[in-house]
């Protein structure tokens, strides 16, 4: 069994970045290394190596998969080439671990899922609040039944990208690349811990537009959901509220709510408890609507865990079955809105 697992990147973006640092972070413990990137951009690729001590570079991520000594490939791609590139990785017998979302569609999520099965190899999706001890209290909260019957979440991502932003990134605004807008780019991750707390959806109706941006795609939606377990939910989410607001996801339940604003912990109240004053409550990572201002403690916990499931031969938390739920959420809603009608889950496109 290997003592360490080897990574290598595609992407030199924010995320990309990310990532990076959360190798930094884990860098005494040995177990996860950031050994390769590539970037179609060779200056792109040369400064990224430089800026992490990274070795090896490349221009073409065949020839990363094929002469790296790497056991995953992280893919921090546009959209639209997670899927071509996740098959890549499975053919040459690489793990590989994806930036959210999974896919632009749920066919080629699970055209991802089934060759990950096929080939013997570990699938992992960048959902890193999962990791954030925020979350995961509130997650065990909900096991546990300290709020009661859960009766209705909240997911509201309320932020601001300019016109600049997508032109910048021509694969933005586009349905055939970025495979939507605000929902499956911005806020995804708010949408994947609101199923990820309350359950699975039922049904839902949802409404969208677009009514700041010469884009092809939605920066703006709302939808009203109905979970198996009965709860409601409402999610928001746009790139077009100046100047852009704290995400907030509020949970609550027969005997008791959790609220997170901006990554930090505002309201914890439970019946027959005290409630907890703000010295009490985790102040959080602080993030309102620029993520790549936060730190990358989350993508480190995810980063390791993924590389002990390789080393310990079983799933991590948050592989591509979990992956795929925020992205059924996000198609669900551009279905609802397109026809103006009624969604039942589980969603097929």
């Amino acid at each position: 069994m290997p003592r360490h697992v080897r990574f290598g990147i595609v992407g030199t973006g924010v995320g990309a970045d990310f990532c990076a640092r959360g190798f930094s972070a884990l860098a005494s413990d040995g177990r996860a290394k950031l050994v390769a990137v590539t970037s179609r951009s060779e200056e792109h690729a040369k400064e990224f190596a430089r800026k992490w001590g990274l070795k090896l570079w490349y221009t073409d991520h065949m020839e990363m998969l094929q002469k790296a000594d790497i056991d995953v490939v992280i893919i921090n791609s546009p959209h639209y080439l997670h899927c071509q590139m996740a098959l890549d990785a499975v053919e040459l017998g690489k793990n590989f671990l994806v930036d959210k979302p999974i896919a632009i569609n749920l066919k080629e999520a699970d055209t991802m899922i089934d060759a990950a099965k096929r080939g013997g190899v570990k699938l992992g999706v960048i959902l890193q609040s999962r990791f954030d001890p925020v979350y995961k209290r509130i997650k065990e909260a909900t096991e546990q039944g300290k709020f009661g019957r859960l009766i209705l979440g909240d997911a509201i991502v309320k932020w601001y990208r300019t016109q600049e932003y997508y032109e910048r990134s021509p694969w933005r605004g586009c349905w055939a690349t970025e495979g939507g807008g605000a929902l499956i780019n911005q806020a995804i991750h708010t949408l994947d811990l609101l199923v990820w707390i309350m359950g699975s959806p039922k049904c839902l109706w949802a409404q969208m537009d677009t009514v700041a941006h010469k884009i092809d795609v939605e920066d703006l939606a709302i939808a009203a959901i109905r979970f198996n377990n009965n709860a409601l939910g409402v999610v928001q989410g746009s790139t077009a509220i100046y100047p852009g607001f704290p995400t907030r996801l509020e949970i609550h339940g027969t005997n008791g709510t959790a609220i997170v604003e901006g990554e930090v912990l505002k309201k914890w109240v439970i019946v027959g408890e005290e409630e907890e004053s703000a010295e009490q409550i985790k102040e959080g990572l602080k993030s309102w609507s620029r993520p790549e201002s936060m730190p990358a403690v989350n993508h480190a916990s995810l980063i390791m865990d993924f590389a002990q499931a390789i080393l310990e031969d079983r799933a991590p938390h948050v592989d591509g079955i979990e992956g795929r739920r925020s992205l059924e959420l996000v198609k669900a809603i551009y279905k609802s809105s397109f026809t103006n009608s009624r969604v039942d889950f589980p969603f097929k496109e």
